[in-house]
């Protein structure tokens, strides 16, 4: 009967930052299945710490979660909560690109240079979602700051007029 009013858009850093999350948690699922049928990891190895082609599950449940409070879409997720989460997936990403270097998985002589250039694809997926991660938590904190004053208190119509 009533017309519901739309629901809020997300801002432009957060729906960049979901949607780049959901695209690696779909490299994530393919690279399990690709390493899986190729014969480089059982189905238990294939989304844990023996993972070639993909992220541990539980690196990948804690993307998701840090994502939902970085893009506020949990309700209870103050500005505080959601710069924290961004920096943390941010910081998150950053050592999952690092362990892909220095962990003995990048360039497994087992795997085929298709392979390869998938865990290179995968990386280059993670660092993006770090990189947005850090310009979530950066929008952040300038609305912050342009809703309160450098002393950290709420302008008001007097400071502004």
């Amino acid at each position: 009967m009533f017309a519901q009013p739309p629901p809020p858009r997300l801002d432009p850093s957060a729906r960049h930052l979901a949607l780049t999350v959901g695209a690696l948690v779909a490299v994530d699922v393919v690279g399990g299945v690709l390493a899986v049928s190729a014969g480089v990891n059982t189905w238990s190895e294939a989304w844990g710490t023996a993972a070639l082609l993909a992220a541990p599950a539980p690196m990948v449940v804690g993307q998701v979660l840090l994502t939902l409070v970085a893009t506020q879409a949990v309700r209870w997720a103050s500005t505080g909560w959601a710069v924290a989460a961004a920096g943390v997936l941010a910081l998150a990403c950053l050592v999952s690109v690092a362990s892909g270097f220095f962990d003995g998985g990048l360039g497994n002589p087992v795997l085929t240079g298709g392979l390869v250039a998938y865990q290179v694809a995968l990386l280059l997926v993670t660092a993006m979602v770090g990189l947005l991660a850090v310009r979530r938590a950066v929008a952040l904190l300038r609305a912050r700051r342009h809703t309160t004053g450098r002393a950290g208190r709420r302008r008001t119509a007097a400071d502004l007029g």
